[in-house]
């Protein structure tokens, strides 16, 4: 799914929708500023900070782009340290489960929804090693890597981005699986709750993500416009074009989650 950003919305015949979304977003940056405010008793407020975010993005000409981006980073870094802080309060294992649960769902959210539309058409390049969107050149290797870094996994963006596919799978994911069928694929993770994978080729990596039921292939990718790019995981040549699949569970993997949490390193493992 592309996100448009909040010009374009401005643009579409809907204009009371656009309007009231401005007044919304006006609101809440107005309502921010004040030390009282508080959410509203039922608001999902993960929800709410996606959206204000969704809509925020700007055009990747803008002057203020990256400074953008950089906020973001800074919003995640936030959450993360409130998460953090709600799991070493938890006295119970079930309370600890609740919590990654939550970071799950957070993290899952965080990439989808707010750092992978800042980097689509972005482009490839085979020794591409940007670390921001839009700017310069991105290898498969290096989009997986650098977004998980920015989200605020402590790992060895260069290093990751350098192994085998498989290897970049277990690095991040559990659950790693291997098929030498599509169709198999996408039937197991039709059969899964919604989360973020880490799928590698047989010379290529990336992101699928399930999400209310629709299962997209997020990549940078070396076919068509070569940039990074979204698209139906069933609808995409480069997957087709696979003889076999690593597939691994990166925002449902426990062990990646307590890493980011508490900002511990991952290990690179083989």
């Amino acid at each position: 799914m592309y996100l448009l950003p909040f010009p374009a919305l401005c643009q579409k015949k809907d204009m009371k929708q656009a309007i009231s979304i401005s007044i919304f977003f006006s609101i809440f940056i107005s309502c921010a500023q004040v030390e009282t405010f508080t959410i509203p008793s039922g608001w999902d407020t993960t929800a709410i900070y996606s959206n204000i975010l969704e809509r925020a993005i700007p055009d990747s000409s803008a002057t203020d782009f990256l400074t953008s981006y950089a906020s973001l980073r800074k919003h995640i870094e936030s959450k993360r340290l409130e998460l953090n802080l709600q799991y070493m309060k938890a006295t119970t294992q079930d309370a600890k489960n609740v919590c990654l649960d939550s970071a799950s769902r957070y993290l899952q959210m965080a990439l989808v929804e707010n750092v992978f539309p800042y980097w689509y058409g972005t482009a490839w390049d085979f020794n591409g090693i940007s670390d921001k969107p839009q700017r310069g050149y991105v290898a498969c290797g290096y989009f997986v890597s650098t977004t998980l870094k920015h989200c605020g996994i402590e790992l060895n963006r260069y290093k990751v981005a350098q192994q085998y596919s498989h290897s970049i799978v277990n690095t991040l994911c559990s659950d790693v699986k291997k098929y030498t069928a599509l169709n198999a694929l996408l039937d197991y993770i039709a059969s899964q709750p919604d989360n973020v994978y880490v799928v590698g080729l047989d010379n290529h990596v990336g992101f699928i993500s399930k999400q209310n039921e629709a299962i997209t292939f997020i990549h940078s990718s070396f076919v068509g416009p070569a940039c990074v790019e979204s698209e139906q995981a069933k609808e995409s040549p480069v997957l087709a074009s696979s003889r076999f699949y690593v597939l691994g569970n990166a925002t449902g993997n426990k062990n990646l989650l307590l890493h980011w949490l508490q900002r511990s390193p991952v290990a690179i493992v083989p």
